[in-house]
């Protein structure tokens, strides 16, 4: 068995196993010998199946494909699933000592990658309650970056992106409320969607199915090394669910129109927060390949997009309550030692404090501003911008300083679909991607670009610390 397995495609893997040419128990075993080669050095899985489940159900697998029945598109494949999801017979617990949750059953979206035959090896970490930008926990402990270890591989989707990464999975389910898919896609250099929100049902999210004041921005979405993998295990996870009543029933289909077609509006710096050098040169790089490849790419930046972060911050992440509502968690929990994480973000929203009223006058403001922003995307196909302002950060250094959501937010608040895709890199070999922006139920668009700078500029590389 070689451990080459473990960077091929998801699609590449599920076609060999189709063709017989290797075993389901094959690249099972494969996978959990790389899992327990790179998580001790990563921290990126809290939980790993015990190797005998996972073989056990690998042999199934490759039962059903010796009595000729058909299988699934992720057939024998390994998949691992963020601390925040559902898992039948896992501990879920949001990186908290406050959850200790034996799930009974799976998330919706979870189900959905089983029934197309993938089989899970492990849960990944987070940051507690998923409110950092890097993954630390005071129940786990502190996710690295298999780039550089003293970086961090971001969050709150750190763990799952970390181990993709490393080749210890691949393909994953994370989340994204504020760019927790994204984010840790670029710290890693590797792919991460954000679909049009309603396209993947959001039910079996621990401790809620995402309601409330931030539903408007929650969604699940898939992670992996390549686009084409996206692109497989899209169409599985979409579709209503009976549970979350904003799921849309709606096909995730090529849309009639012609790559050279294309119109795409660009930025590189939003006004907020200015991207180190490497950064720039990405973008730069990114719209310069694009300029033979489509109708129109020019230079021009949404507006309102520094009112727009500050209100979206204020509002739905720190809530306004100087952190009451935070402290009456951790007090109904019983934590008395929060992750220092957690204690950055109280710090934080004790200087955040606003009335019913405001409350009221923001969110009509920020109705407001959304408009404004789809009526800028009306004449464009896609918008092209960086994902934060530089590679991953430093452990330690990580949870929202320099405006490290300003790139991401937004388009949690629009709820249109984002793809981010390594395109480049620091001079220290640090992953960059860039996120590409498609019209809302246009996810389609996003995957089409990402696959053309995929192939055009690289995509995911292996990291020489775990080769």
């Amino acid at each position: 068995m070689s451990s080459d397995l473990c960077f091929l495609s998801a699609r590449k893997l599920a076609a060999l196993i189709k063709e017989k040419k290797i075993s389901c128990v094959e690249v099972i075993q494969t996978y959990l010998n790389r899992i327990h080669q790179v998580n001790p050095k990563l921290n990126a899985l809290v939980q790993v199946t015990e190797p005998e489940i996972a073989l056990k159900k690998a042999r199934i697998a490759d039962e059903k494909l010796a009595n000729n029945q058909n299988p699934g598109p992720l057939h024998g494949l390994p998949i691992t699933v963020k601390d925040c999801c559902k898992v039948q017979d896992f501990i879920i617990s949001k990186g908290s000592n406050g959850y200790n949750f034996l799930s009974k059953e799976d998330a919706t979206a979870v189900a959905r990658l089983k029934a197309a035959g993938g089989i899970i090896l492990g849960i990944s970490n987070v940051p507690e309650f998923n409110i950092a930008y890097e993954t630390d926990n005071a129940r786990y402990g502190q996710t690295l970056n298999p780039y550089d270890l003293n970086r961090t591989p971001g969050g709150s989707s750190g763990g799952e992106s970390a181990i993709i990464a490393a080749g210890g999975s691949v393909l994953g389910l994370g989340t994204d409320g504020a760019g927790s898919i994204r984010q840790p896609a670029h710290n890693t250099g590797i792919v991460g969607l954000k679909p049009t929100r309603g396209l993947i049902p959001n039910s079996g999210n621990i401790p809620s199915d995402g309601r409330g004041l931030l539903r408007p921005l929650f969604t699940y979405g898939p992670m992996a090394r390549f686009v084409d993998d996206i692109v497989l295990s899209l169409p599985l996870l979409t579709g209503p669910d009976n549970a979350d009543p904003d799921a849309i029933p709606i096909s995730t289909s090529n849309p009639l129109i012609q790559f050279k077609d294309l119109r795409i509006a660009f930025y590189s710096d939003n006004g907020i927060v200015t991207p180190d050098k490497a950064t720039l040169q990405t973008i730069n790089q990114v719209t310069k390949v694009l300029q033979a490849e489509v109708q129109q790419i020019e230079p021009l930046c949404p507006p309102h997009l520094n009112e727009l972060y500050v209100l979206i911050t204020e509002t739905f992440i720190l809530g306004g309550d100087k952190g009451q509502g935070l402290k009456n968690l951790l007090h109904h929990l019983g934590i008395k030692k929060p992750s220092y994480l957690v204690k950055e973000f109280l710090a934080i929203s004790r200087q955040c404090e606003f009335s019913i009223t405001e409350l009221h006058q923001r969110l009509r403001r920020i109705d407001e501003l959304r408009i404004a922003l789809e009526k800028f995307f009306i004449p464009y196909d896609a918008i092209i911008c960086p994902v934060a302002a530089t590679p991953a950060k430093l452990l330690g250094h990580s949870f929202m300083e320099g405006h490290d959501f300003s790139y991401l937010n937004i388009y949690n608040l629009t709820g249109w679909p984002v793809l981010t895709v390594r395109c480049g890199s620091s001079e220290e070999g640090l992953p960059i991607g860039i996120q590409i922006v498609a019209k809302p139920w246009h996810d389609s668009v996003a995957l089409m670009i990402g696959q053309k700078l995929e192939t055009l500029l690289g995509g995911w590389q292996k990291s020489i610390l775990f080769p």
